[in-house]
């Protein structure tokens, strides 16, 4: 699973995982009712994140493992990266 931080239309945000960008965006409209960006495909914003952030719109409870805690506290920031920016990690 990958995890997003994803804007709606009425400028909300919220963490939402998913097997591509596209699952997870059908999954957020889904469970949300709201519609993702501009309204087209191309338009909308959505961003990877390296950790799951708060809110949580969906993630996957691993049946081994559970669900990773939310450990990003900046996922305005760190949006769009592949690992953590941060000198420190945020929980230090």
């Amino acid at each position: 699973m990958k995890g997003f931080w994803i804007t709606f239309t009425d400028g909300t945000q919220g963490y939402c995982e998913g097997d591509s960008d596209y699952d997870a965006k059908v999954i957020a409209e889904k469970l949300t009712g709201k519609k993702v960006g501009g309204g087209e495909w191309k338009d909308f914003t959505m961003k990877s994140l390296p950790y799951p952030a708060s809110p949580i719109i969906w993630q996957l409870d691993h049946p081994v493992n559970g669900k990773c805690p939310a450990f990003c506290f900046e996922p305005r920031k760190c949006q769009g990266k592949t690992s953590c920016p941060q000198r420190y990690a945020c929980t230090e």
